[in-house]
């Protein structure tokens, strides 16, 4: 069974969920399955090995050892690109790719590998996504996100781009279509595809729990200081506000899930907020956590109250805005913990991509 690869039309069009959905359904057919980025800029080394993020992630979900997790074979740190640009060592880099492919195409029943960013990327090294994939000896798949005329559009476009490099293009996945439009876009895209010879495996409906980051995973994000909470931070981000009104505005905006970005000697929106998170349900209460910014350290009345409600708090020294702005323009990725998360990649892709003829197309 050859490879497969998949890539984006765009970046962050949720390839790595599908990723862990697909591999799970691949599992549940009896099939041994691997996974690999062999590209990336996110690099974690472990055991002086390096693994891209999302490998270290896939490969703890899917249940790999560590001495079976693929390695990143070009980890992209900062200034790497620009020094490979010059230095142009494509050759080498191909064949680190392939060797590492081929060894899993040999060991694994089936294999995913999931390219970088867009299906272009890396096109400056002569390894874009559809090189890679044509090193790989693997067939592409197109993840792009939900629309009718511009995703069709931008499917074409990259499909073209991936046959032009000689590889075997399959066909296409609409991911994250809302729900109210999930049955136009569905049934257009569907048809508009099979208009231009493409097939659609599938159209996906948006779960904006996906997207829900948990307390831990903003408190990697912002640094600073977690002065309460520690037991608590997986609790789960589901809705977002700054606090600069005063707090009897404020706190009509809270509800279940709440992150509270306000600065920290706001102590009255810092005591209404922790109020109301008491009020609330204790097995799941209104806020999942406090970020106080400016530097500013509550004290007195306020910094007891913090302790003791569990809830996780954390200090920076940047003032609101941005903070705020770091937070709402991150896109937070699945991780081996998030068990609800890989759960509904389970349970989307098992229920809305056409699982069993993908895999007829890669055994062809």
């Amino acid at each position: 069974m050859k490879p497969l690869f998949i890539a984006g039309t765009q970046r962050d069009v949720g390839k790595t969920t599908l990723s862990v959905g697909l591999l799970r359904a691949f599992q549940d057919r009896g099939l041994r399955v691997a996974y690999a980025k062999p590209l990336g800029q996110r690099i974690n080394t472990i055991e002086g090995q390096e693994l891209h993020d999302d490998a270290l992630v896939v490969s703890k979900i899917i249940g790999q050892e560590k001495s079976e997790q693929a390695a990143m074979v070009i980890g992209l740190g900062k200034g790497r690109v620009e020094k490979e640009i010059f230095d142009m060592k494509t050759p080498q880099l191909v064949e680190k790719v392939r060797k590492l492919c081929a060894r899993l195409e040999q060991e694994y029943d089936a294999v995913i590998i999931e390219g970088m960013g867009h299906v272009a990327m890396g096109s400056c090294l002569g390894l874009s996504c559809a090189d890679t994939a044509r090193v790989a000896g693997a067939k592409a798949l197109l993840v792009s996100p939900g629309g009718i005329g511009s995703t069709i559009d931008e499917i074409a476009l990259c499909s073209t781009f991936i046959k032009s490099r000689g590889v075997e293009f399959l066909g296409a996945i609409i991911n994250k279509v809302w729900a109210e439009k999930y049955d136009r876009i569905d049934a257009a895209t569907r048809k508009g595809l099979d208009n231009i010879g493409i097939t659609s495996f599938g159209t996906v409906p948006y779960d904006e729990s996906m997207a829900c980051p948990t307390m831990r995973q903003v408190v990697e994000l912002m640094g600073g200081e977690l002065v309460a909470g520690k037991d608590h931070l997986d609790n789960v981000v589901k809705n977002t506000i700054v606090a600069a009104m005063e707090a009897r505005h404020m706190i009509r905006y809270l509800k279940e899930g709440t992150l509270m970005i306000t600065p920290g000697d706001r102590a009255d929106n810092v005591l209404a907020a922790m109020g109301a998170n008491q009020l609330g349900d204790a097995c799941s209460p209104t806020l999942s956590g406090l970020l106080l910014t400016g530097g500013f350290r509550p004290d007195g009345v306020c910094m007891r109250l913090i302790k003791e409600s569990n809830l996780p708090v954390i200090l920076v020294k940047g003032d609101t805005y941005a903070a705020a702005s770091r937070f709402r323009q991150k896109t937070f990725k699945i991780e081996p913990s998030d068990e609800e998360k890989i759960a509904s990649a389970v349970e989307l892709v098992a229920k809305y991509v056409d699982v069993d003829t993908i895999l007829k197309s890669l055994a062809e």
